[in-house]
């Protein structure tokens, strides 16, 4: 599930600003990027669905925001020179997932992403088209992160392989190694609480 955010940050500013207000830098990571959803599509279905994992929408805040989001979002605020904007960014993180939430988790009907192509694939297209609605307000905030130097340093990162057959490869691994536990983890841990709240209410009733 960590597929190099902060990329993803790029790419959504560069989609909703006009190409004569950024570098050619910027036009050309957009270029870089136009053929990779179906490569990512296919990782996906390799490296997550066919190693067995059930992702839900529950996901999100059991594993992938502080796992993948955060570390994502203070590597690029580092790199970009913009650490006052980590917090507003983060906030964003949180708006967007709690649309995707809403608009893309019903039409799941309780399977998991991964049931079969076709929810996969319509869950991907959910995905993207209420990412890119949810953020439009936000945009201020990617302001700072288009320019032609930055944009020239993704670019060179973009055109090599590390990100493709490397990183997000290992980080769809690492996901994929702890997805199925995630909820009943959750579940274990909120038992021991809701005994001692049941406890407590009964001291209450004597």
């Amino acid at each position: 599930m960590r597929l190099s955010l902060d990329r993803f940050l790029l790419l959504l500013f560069l989609a909703l600003t006009s190409a004569n207000a950024i570098g050619l830098s910027c036009i050309k990571v957009a270029s870089a990027l136009v053929g990779r959803p179906s490569h990512l599509f296919d990782l996906f279905q390799t490296e997550i669905c066919e190693r067995g994992c059930q992702p839900t929408i529950p996901h999100w805040d059991l594993w992938t925001r502080n796992n993948s989001f955060v570390p994502a979002v203070r590597s690029l605020m580092k790199r970009m020179n913009v650490p006052h904007k980590e917090e507003a960014l983060l906030k964003m993180g949180d708006d967007v997932a709690t649309i995707i939430k809403d608009q893309c988790g019903p039409m799941l009907g309780g399977r998991h992403i991964c049931s079969d192509p076709v929810t996969l694939a319509d869950f991907g297209n959910c995905f993207k088209r209420y990412f890119f609605k949810a953020s439009l307000k936000h945009i201020p905030i990617l302001l700072p992160m288009a320019s032609d130097a930055a944009c020239k340093e993704q670019y060179q990162y973009l055109q090599g392989d590390e990100l493709w057959d490397v990183t997000i490869p290992n980080n769809m691994r690492e996901y994929a190694s702890v997805c199925n536990q995630l909820e009943s983890e959750s579940e274990s841990e909120s038992m021991p609480r809701q005994e001692v709240e049941e406890e407590e209410m009964k001291h209450e009733d004597l």
